[in-house]
């Protein structure tokens, strides 16, 4: 299958693309404003890949847990782009891109966020593939090396990571392979308004 996936997450946009058995990624420097960068980047992978957007089997995006402003901008993304060239728009969240890359029966994938604070969530893998043991969860950086051991003592591999676009190819592949697509939703895990506290606006340009 021919898969594009975008984070829009991050302070640095990352784009990716499944295509003839191939895997094309490109990441953005922090500092760019990740609604200018997503179509250029796009079409430069495309590109690359020698295919066109009506060869695409499905356009993934981070649903988070990551920047609320990031998270509406990929998903926006994938949905108008699905819809303009008729194929399916996937919301992947990127604590299940994370376990992908976890051995074992119980995984944590874990997420740093802003001042050491984590995201997290429990997966078991067994013979209908990874799958949630718990919801979604965000600690805070003085309560994470006691919910680590916890983890731990119940048995989990914990791997922390910053997943990326070409993380979330995985899964999404998995899904459309399955035909069980995932709920097209924002994953939030803080409080409206959390991110103008924790990251100021901009200086206008």
């Amino acid at each position: 299958m021919n898969i594009l996936a975008v984070d829009a997450t991050e302070d640095a946009l990352s784009v990716a693309l499944q295509a003839g058995g191939e895997v094309f990624s490109v990441l953005g420097r922090p500092e760019q404003a990740h609604d200018e960068l997503l179509l250029p980047r796009v079409g430069r992978l495309l590109a690359r890949a020698g295919i066109s957007f009506d060869r695409l089997d499905g356009i993934a995006a981070a649903s988070g847990p990551g920047r609320f402003t990031g998270i509406r901008i990929g998903m926006a993304f994938a949905a108008v782009a699905g819809r303009q060239c008729g194929k399916p728009a996937l919301a992947i969240s990127r604590l299940e891109a994370a376990a992908w890359s976890i051995e074992g029966k119980i995984v944590a994938p874990v997420i740093p966020g802003w001042r050491e604070e984590r995201y997290y969530q429990v997966f078991r893998r067994g013979a209908r593939g990874l799958r949630p043991f718990g919801p979604p969860q965000w600690a805070r950086a003085e309560d994470w090396p006691r919910i680590q051991a916890e983890l731990e003592g119940q048995g989990a591999v914990v791997g922390e990571s910053t997943p990326r676009a070409r993380d979330i190819l995985g899964p999404a592949l998995a899904r459309l392979s399955s035909d069980k697509l995932p709920a097209f939703e924002p994953l939030y895990l803080k409080p409206a308004g959390y991110e103008r506290k924790a990251h100021p606006p901009r200086p206008a340009r």
